[in-house]
This record gives C-alpha cells, structure tokens and sequence, in this order.
C-alpha cells in the first residue's frame, strides 16, 4: 500500500531522470514512511494535549458554575472592610 503511494508522488520527470531505478523508489519510499511516523506522533501529541486543555476547560467549567450559584445564593460575596487610612494605635 505504501508503495503504492509513493510511486503515486513520483514526479514522471524525477523517475525518468533516475532511469527508473529502485534505489530511487527505495529512498523515497524511506522518506514517506518517516514522514508519516513523524506526522502520527505529531498528532498523537496534539490529541494528548487537546485531552488536556479539554480537562482544564472543563475544572474552570464547574468552578465558575459553583462560584455563581453561591453569588446567587447570596453566600459567596463578601464585603471588604473598608479602608479609611487612619491607623489603630
């Protein structure tokens, strides 16, 4: 199947200027398939970390969600005592 791709992406000129050689095939063939190794692992390393920032989305998510059902409760906002510049002695 492989194979198949790669004599797919042949140019007619590249093969024709090779004399059709096997060795050409061969190194070609060599390169695709690492292109391809290369290609899953950079996808394999996408999919992890889009796993990831789902599961960060989803923590913020219900975090958010509780804060606001407190501040609806009424429980959750508080006050500052204020400010008014002059020290306690």
């Amino acid at each position: 199947m492989l194979a198949a791709v790669a004599l797919a992406t042949l140019p007619a000129a590249a093969l024709a200027q090779s004399g059709g050689s096997s060795a050409y095939i061969d190194d070609r063939l060599a390169q695709i398939t690492r292109s391809i190794a290369d290609l899953r692992s950079r996808a394999d390393q996408l999919q992890k970390q889009n796993q990831q920032l789902q599961q960060q989305l989803d923590k913020m998510k219900a975090s958010y969600e509780s804060r606001l059902e407190r501040l609806e409760k009424g429980g959750g906002a508080r006050t500052p005592t204020p400010n008014t510049g002059q020290s306690r002695r």
